[in-house]
Parts: C-alpha cells; structure tokens; sequence
C-alpha cells in the first residue's frame, strides 16, 4: 500500500481485532483502585465506582447449581440489564467504631433488644443483645450489626451533616454493581468449599465447633474460614473494585422496598419504591448463614425495624 509503513500495515490489520475487543469489553470494567476518599478523618473509606452496564440478577441455572432451595428461588430473576450512574461505596462495612461516634454525638436512642441465636440455634430476639454487645466478641473494627434500617438510614443523614456530602443507603442495583465488580457468575471468585473460605465469612466450620453443632457439611461446608462471628473488615481479600466483604460477614441494607421478583424492577441505578415498603431487600449474607446465601445474586428481606446480629450496612455517596 503506497505511502504506508510496514508498522502502519499491521496496525491495519490488527484494527479489526482490537475494536471487536474493545466492543465486546464490559462498560463496567475498572481495575483495583487502592485510591479512596474520605470526607473527614473519622468518616468511611469511600471507593469511587465508575458508571456502566450490567446484567443484575441470577443466570438461569445459578440457583440450581449453587443448592438454593427451591421456594427460594426466582428472587433475583429475570435478569435485565441496568444502567448505573458513577457513585462512591464504602471499601468496607461500616464498623463498630464509626457507629460509636454518631451514637455518642447525637445521643440517639438504640433498640436495647437484639434477634440472636442462641447456642441452641433457635433464632429469639434477646434483650440486652444490642450494637454494642451483639451476643459475641467484636473490636472496633468489626462491621457493626443489630443496626435497623432506620438507624442506618440515621447514620447516613448525619454523616451527610456533618460533611456537606449525600451520604445514603445503595439501591439493590448499585449494591449489586460493586458486589459483582465485573464478575458474571455467582460470585466474583472460584466457588469450592476451600476458596470460599479464603474469600468470605460465612457459617463454616469455626461457626459450628462455636455451637457446638456436628460437623454438618450440608449445612457448613468442609472449611474453616478463622472467625466464629463477624470478622474485622478487611480480614478478606477485596473484589476487583477494591471492595471488602460484599459477600458474608454481615448483610447489607438496601434503599430498596421488597419485591419477591425483579418483575417491573427499574432498568438504571434507582431504588425500588413500589412493593412492601414495610421492608427493605438486605444483601450479601452473613457470618451464620450457608454459603449459597452468600452470592452476587441474592436477595433477602427484613422488617424496617428489625434489629439482628447478624445485619449491617455501607453506605454509598453521590459524587
């Protein structure tokens, strides 16, 4: 070809390849950032999110291959994909001790009764099981459960306050979003017994000799993740956007009304305002529950008002 150099042939010819790449890469795609924000030295570490698509829900046959019990499923179906706006989410849980800071400077009044297991494992609501003694040993730097969504809503608005920035609850879309990081299946990692327990606390093996339940493997799996309860946020390894414990150690409220399907859910980054109101979709699982609770996909609920030790939140910002 007159006039082109040997190297502008090739990159004639490598063209096509590398925009069908290009093309075909996921609009949400960001590598790890060790880069955060935070609004004040006391506030969360906050992790900026770039925008994007991405199909939300459950693959059909996920459930099925992860053991999901039947009247479970469905929850996180059908898939559709969503638009996300940018927005900032906390690279960790919020702990134990930024909870301590708003409790003590707005002096707001906390349920003093908490929904716990016993070493039975019958679930009850405890009195005296609260935030601040959940049932089990935490430090400060463990994500703070027994919090409603009211109170974690309360949180978010004084921390808006205090700062001049929105802070507020993740709606199910942009919860998910950063959980996945990019990932398609079912969680954002391989999914044996013995990887799950390098990358999620979740009810293992540590958890059962805790109750002094049997060995069940059915119920807790083959591996020992290291931690009875909560763990200290950051104990795990993050997903690609950087992000700690999406997945085990506490659930997550949501902004988001209840609906037992994603039918009529919204197609962008919005919270669901339609369906039961008197609940809010939680997500992620937990340090007791089965690791097939503790995927990408899945959804679970909880009255407004219910406090347990086994539910936290994060909080995103706007930009």
């Amino acid at each position: 070809m007159a006039g082109v150099t040997p190297f502008g042939e090739a990159m004639l010819r490598w063209a096509p390849l590398v925009l069908s790449i290009l093309i075909a890469s996921p609009a949400w795609a960001q590598p790890t950032s060790t880069s955060t924000v935070r609004d004040c030295p006391t506030c969360p570490e906050m992790v900026p999110v770039r925008g994007g698509t991405f199909v939300m829900g459950a693959a059909p046959g996920e459930e099925e291959r992860d053991g999901v019990p039947p009247h479970v499923r469905g929850r996180s179906q059908p898939q559709r994909q969503v638009v996300i706006a940018p927005f900032l989410i906390g690279r960790f849980e919020v702990t134990v001790d930024e909870f301590t800071e708003y409790q003590r400077a707005t002096g707001h009044r906390i349920d003093a009764a908490c929904w716990s297991e016993g070493i039975d494992g019958k679930r009850r609501q405890y009195p005296g099981i609260t935030w601040r003694n959940p049932g089990f040993p935490q430090t400060g730097r463990d994500p703070v459960v027994c919090v409603n969504w009211f109170e974690a809503r309360g949180y978010a608005g004084w921390l808006s306050q205090r700062t001049g920035k929105r802070y507020r609850l993740p709606s199910e879309a942009e919860w998910e979003y950063a959980a996945r990081a990019g990932s398609a299946g079912s969680r954002p990692f391989a999914s044996d017994p013995q990887t799950l327990c390098r990358h999620i606390n979740f009810g293992d093996l540590a958890l059962a000799d805790a109750y002094k339940h049997r060995r069940d493997t059915a119920r807790y799996g083959v591996c020992n993740d290291g931690y009875a309860f909560t763990s200290p946020v950051g104990a795990f390894p993050p997903n690609a956007f950087g992000l700690h414990d999406m997945l085990g150690n506490a659930w997550e409220w949501t902004e988001d009304c209840w609906h037992p399907t994603y039918d009529g859910a919204p197609i962008d980054h919005k919270p669901r305002y339609t369906g039961d109101c008197e609940k809010r979709s939680v997500r992620g699982g937990g340090w007791f529950n089965d690791p097939w609770r503790s995927r990408s996909a899945f959804r679970f609920r909880d009255s407004n008002g219910h406090n347990g030790n086994m539910l936290g939140f994060r909080l995103v910002r706007d930009p």
